[in-house]
């Protein structure tokens, strides 16, 4: 059941260590390596000035940062979901889909009109989100891509 006092809100430069953290945590979790300067570079932003992100967005819960989302534009009217990540001790409680709604409500009045997103099969919590707001499983993305998965959204 969704707490309700859960916030989601625009990131700001104070959240940027607890999304740090959480990340770090959460890729950890299932064995993958952080690459802040790499991979990870544009979630390593999240709220910083000069960010290049067009929408990023983090969890508040009882004054706590629990969750992080972010959307980097692509091209034309595409954006490319990332930095998708809850903390562990608030999994299971409706944050990740509070977050991806938010997101996704958020990238609809900026006018994106198709979204993208790259995740590993063994985030089953995660895949079975997307599944159920209506993603679709694209091609699998390239082996560099730090993923093995590609889900997409058509918004209308």
């Amino acid at each position: 059941m969704l707490d309700a006092s859960l916030v989601v809100r625009s990131a700001q430069e104070a959240d940027n260590s607890e999304i740090r953290h959480i990340v770090l945590a959460s890729l950890g979790a299932f064995g993958i390596e952080v690459e802040f300067d790499g991979l990870d570079a544009a979630i390593a932003s999240a709220g910083l000035p000069g960010t290049k992100n067009a929408i990023e967005l983090v969890a508040e819960l009882h004054g706590h940062i629990c969750g992080c989302i972010a959307l980097e534009r692509m091209h034309d009217q595409q954006g490319k979901v990332f930095g998708f990540h809850v903390d562990h001790h608030y999994r299971g409680k409706g944050i990740g889909r509070s977050l991806l709604i938010a997101l996704m409500a958020d990238a609809r009045q900026l006018g994106f009109k198709t979204l993208h997103l790259d995740t590993w099969d063994s985030m089953q919590s995660a895949i079975s989100l997307y599944k159920a707001l209506g993603w679709i499983a694209g091609p699998d993305p390239a082996p560099e891509s730090g993923a093995n998965r590609s889900y997409f959204f058509e918004i209308t």
